[in-house]
């Protein structure tokens, strides 16, 4: 009996994502856990993988389609004469039904447009409903000032070294991702950098107290460090924070993302709900990521959705960095190795949000550790 291969929810506000490859034949046979298929939003892309062994019949989109978060990608079989079913396509809503995600109503509000004028593809009203609408009309956006939005950019033609003889290749699934996130950093956030001197001693006598008591094999101190960020949230919204448009977006959950080096990978961790968890369970299923990231077998929730960020070259012996900020977060810390007896604690920030002052009140804030032992 033939199977399906839906096309997973990878952001909250994204209904529909972008069909980008596809890496299996009709025909072929796959094991659990092999790559068919990779999707993108405007955030990261990610590999759509089998979830069970068996041969691809038949994939339902072709590259580059626009494709609603739930709906079958590809079918499977265990054979491969199976029969495929009807297609599985969401029936469009119009109207307050169709809620519009948080940048479609960004959208609509720059072209003047009611929501219930556009047609919804999925449950709820996406930025690509928005842009087929706009695009069916010729609808042109509303005047605004020229400091409303980023500043536009010009398009720099494709370059190569005259002369030099070079490989062309495609980027891979996590270089695409961090080109997103380098060029969010370059052209949406304003990115400022802080960094305060402290001693480290306190944080490391911490984490062996920590290791000892819950008998962990390793001292877990920089997961300490990044699980303390979940606080700084009660302490200054704006931390847990980012910009769209003219308006102030505060995150409910605090999603620590902390940055895991998987041989040649660098991935952004995410746990999601921070706030809920105690200082074990954090610390516990940053491990289990960490683990999941070294075999490269992380899931796409896995690594999206981060409000906050932790990131450490240590482990390297940098003694100081500054780190790219995440897409859609106001701060990412930055932890260095001690020298001398003194360790560097700094942070990239999106000056749109935070102040010097802001983010000098977080480092201090988070250079000791809790007065209990976790």
């Amino acid at each position: 009996m033939a199977f399906p291969i839906r096309t997973p929810r990878v952001n909250n506000n994204d209904d529909i994502v972008r069909l980008i490859s596809l890496a299996a034949s009709p025909g072929t046979f796959v094991s659990a856990g092999d790559l068919v298929a990779e999707i993108e939003t405007d955030k990261a892309t990610f590999a759509v993988e089998a979830e069970h062994a068996g041969y691809v019949l038949a994939y339902l989109h072709e590259v580059g389609a626009n494709v609603a978060v739930g709906s079958v990608l590809a079918w499977m079989g265990d054979s491969q004469d199976e029969a495929i079913p009807a297609p599985d396509m969401p029936a469009s809503r119009k109207g307050a039904a169709a809620e519009p995600t948080l940048r479609a109503a960004l959208l609509l509000a720059e072209f003047g447009v009611a929501a219930d004028e556009v047609t919804a593809a999925g449950d709820r009203l996406s930025v690509t409903d928005v842009e087929a609408h706009v695009a069916l009309r010729g609808l042109v956006r509303r005047a605004t000032p020229a400091t409303t939005g980023p500043a536009a950019r010009v398009a720099r033609p494709a370059y190569v070294l005259p002369g030099v003889a070079a490989d062309v290749q495609d980027l891979s699934v996590t270089e695409r991702g961090m080109l997103r996130t380098v060029t969010w950093h370059r052209d949406e956030a304003v990115t400022g950098y802080v960094e305060i001197a402290y001693d480290f001693a306190a944080w490391e006598a911490y984490g062996s107290a920590f290791q000892r008591e819950h008998k962990l094999l390793l001292n877990p101190v920089l997961s300490l460090m990044a699980y303390q960020l979940a606080a700084l949230r009660d302490r200054n919204p704006k931390y847990n924070a980012t910009v769209e448009g003219e308006r102030k977006v505060l995150y409910h959950p605090v999603n620590v993302g902390f940055t895991v080096q998987g041989g040649d990978r660098l991935y952004l961790t995410v746990v999601s709900g921070a706030e809920q968890l105690t200082a074990r369970e954090f610390v516990l299923r940053l491990l289990a990521l960490q683990k999941a990231a070294m075999r490269g077998k992380l899931e796409a929730a896995e690594t999206s959705g981060a409000t906050i960020g932790f990131t450490s070259m240590a482990r390297w012996g940098v003694v100081r960095h500054q780190p790219i900020l995440p897409p859609f977060t106001s701060l990412m810390v930055a932890h260095a190795a001690p020298l001398n007896g003194q360790a560097a604690l700094g942070a990239s920030y999106d000056h749109r949000l935070l102040t010097g002052a802001d983010v000098v009140a977080a480092l201090n804030f988070l250079k000791e550790p809790p007065a209990d032992e976790g």
